[in-house]
């Protein structure tokens, strides 16, 4: 069958527009590519990062090199989160935009909004 609409709970949370709706399910979908070469990008520096620490003899430099190389991808993350809060605010009112800003705030859990690598229960909210 279909998989649940990804931003029902949110339409009913923030009292959104079918149209508004619409348009966070498209961002939502720009977003989970975007979230999708992320992983992989940091997957593959982190093979490369673990096979340079199983070496019989591990450089140093090439370790630490590859850490900052996967560290930098992992901070991509938040720049990502950082990049989708600005974008779905720009398709709210200002008191949906005063509702989620308390959502995010509470840490309430928002289905289908915030998945791997973006957050949840434990997200720092939008950065001042």
């Amino acid at each position: 069958g279909q998989p649940p609409d990804p931003t029902a709970a949110l339409k009913a949370a923030l009292g959104l527009t079918d149209a508004q709706a619409d348009s966070i399910k498209a961002l939502l979908q720009t977003r989970q590519d975007r979230a999708k070469a992320l992983q992989t990008e940091i997957q593959t520096k982190r093979q490369a990062l673990d096979t340079l620490l199983n070496a019989t003899s591990p450089n140093p430099t090439a370790v630490g090199n590859a850490a900052i190389d996967l560290h930098a991808s992992e901070a991509k993350l938040a720049a990502e989160r950082d990049w989708f809060l600005t974008e779905l605010k720009k398709l709210l009112t200002g008191a949906q935009q005063q509702t989620l800003d308390s959502l995010i705030a509470a840490h309430t859990p928002i289905p289908g909004l915030f998945g791997p690598g973006f957050g949840g229960p434990g997200m720092r909210g939008p950065r001042p």
